[in-house]
């Protein structure tokens, strides 16, 4: 049995720094439902600490913790789409700038 953290209908949410920041200084997170996670129940919606490195499907955070991406969310793959951003793929599912 796996003891990785999982999130499942996942999203990124950019978080301003401050209120007159750029978009560049924005903090990214995660949310999503998560599972293998002590802290939550199974399935639990949750939203991360700040991305910090991807490798692959494999994101850790900046309190770090370790979650391995499945299913996007299908908004935020539409969303992804219509906006120009990197559309996320099983191959390559979240590219940081």
């Amino acid at each position: 049995m796996s003891t990785d953290r999982e999130l499942e209908n996942w999203s990124v949410a950019a978080i301003p720094l401050g209120e007159w920041d750029p978009p560049e200084f924005q903090r990214l997170q995660l949310r999503g439902e998560v599972f293998n996670h002590p802290g939550f129940r199974h399935g639990e919606f949750i939203r991360t600490s700040d991305i910090k490195q991807v490798d692959g499907s494999r994101v850790t955070t900046s309190g770090g913790s370790v979650y391995v991406l499945g299913t996007p969310d299908r908004l935020y793959v539409k969303w992804c789409r219509e906006n120009g951003h990197h559309v996320p793929t099983q191959e390559e599912p979240l590219k940081l700038i």
